[in-house]
């Protein structure tokens, strides 16, 4: 590689962090809105919502990044263009591909970075995202219990306490059990503690009594030290964790002898597998598409932003065909080889427009108005 590509592939780089940067902060602060909800509402720690918004960071990082380098090139290249180094280049006789070669080394390592987020990155952290969220849906105390207020947590129990400490041990405690309706029980206690383990939750209280109404209508009370409650039918948890095609390794999307999947489980799996190969495809096509509209041509004095604009609109409409393909093909599986092909085409089309050896001819209406800018100016 020659000074002059590396002094450009320098270039591409700094504007590729910043887009970078700029678009995973706003892709970031947009998800934690959702998650700020969950957090809030369960009584969660900042820890915990720092933590579940990080492991969202790869997959949000596997949708910006073909975006983030495609405008990280467009600036790139303008600037280049408007400072007249690609001119002084081109007429240095370096050729378009030689131009083309750092953008291209960019691009690559765009996409093996997008490959590894996809295949490894990904499915890890949506693992351990997902197996948090269980944890916060099963933790009873900050799910359903409110404190000083009478909440029912099932449909024959009602639960008030005073005060939650930062341990998850709850004061002044009072239960009213009415699953049996002919003898309701009441249960007060001075303190009390939620635990969920082996997908069975129980409620202990320590210091307190037991109290119902006897068929004479005379009160039976009963005080203990320590007492256990199992809630695990009452309340209906849940706690196993289901797994979705996002949180899965590239070869158990692929694989085909699933235990009771039927053909419209599998076509998502495969969708959900065949996107994750092909959209890092996208880094290597719309660099190539910048590169064919801003590369060749002529030198334009009034600026490029026309260009820009015209490269800009198609290469938001390519992801969004890609993100419609993704979608379309859990329904189609033929549309799979479409989600390789929008990328491959793209790229093939630029790739041979940048090579073609024969200068652009511009119309001669084009070259008027071109002639009329040029002599306004001087």
């Amino acid at each position: 590689m020659t000074l002059i590509q590396k002094y450009f592939r320098r270039q591409f780089v700094t504007p590729l962090l910043l887009s970078l940067s700029a678009l995973s902060i706003l892709a970031i602060l947009t998800q934690s809105l959702s998650t700020i909800d969950l957090i809030v509402e369960n009584r969660q720690t900042a820890f915990v919502f720092l933590y579940i918004t990080i492991l969202t960071l790869p997959q949000l990082l596997g949708i910006i990044m073909p975006i983030a380098v495609f405008l990280a090139m467009l600036y790139a290249l303008n600037r280049l263009n408007v400072d007249s180094e690609l001119v002084i280049t081109k007429a240095a006789g370096l050729s378009p591909w030689q131009i083309t070669i750092p953008a291209l080394h960019i691009a690559a390592y765009a996409m093996i970075a997008h490959l590894i987020i996809n295949l490894f990155l990904q499915p890890y952290a949506f693992r351990e995202r997902r197996a948090a969220l269980l944890e916060i849906s099963t933790d009873v105390a900050s799910r359903m219990i409110n404190v000083g207020e009478f909440k029912k947590i099932a449909p024959a129990l009602t639960v008030y306490t005073s005060k939650i400490l930062p341990s998850g041990r709850m004061l002044d405690i009072l239960i009213y059990d009415e699953s049996n309706s002919e003898m309701p029980l009441t249960y007060m206690a001075q303190e009390g503690q939620l635990t969920t383990a082996n997908a069975h939750t129980n409620f202990t209280l320590y210091n307190g009594n037991i109290n119902f109404i006897n068929s004479d209508n005379t009160m039976n009370i009963t005080e203990f030290t320590s007492y256990t409650i199992d809630l695990t039918q009452a309340l209906s948890i849940d706690s196993k964790l289901r797994l979705k095609p996002s949180d899965l390794y590239i070869n158990e999307l692929f694989e085909l002898k699933r235990t009771n999947a039927n053909l419209d489980t599998i076509k998502a799996y495969r969708s959900e597998g065949h996107m994750r190969l092909a959209t890092p495809l996208y880094n290597i096509a719309l660099v190539l598409l910048a590169l064919a509209v801003l590369v060749r041509g002529e030198h334009n004095k009034l600026g490029y932003g026309k260009k820009i604009a015209i490269a800009a609109t198609i290469g938001f409409i390519l992801r969004l065909i890609g993100f419609g393909l993704t979608s379309a093909a859990e329904n189609n599986a033929l549309l799979n080889i479409a989600q390789y092909g929008v990328p491959l085409s793209i790229g093939l089309v630029s790739l041979l427009y940048l090579l073609n050896p024969r200068r652009v001819k511009l119309s001669p209406r084009f070259k008027a108005k071109r002639r009329i800018a040029n002599r306004q100016e001087t």
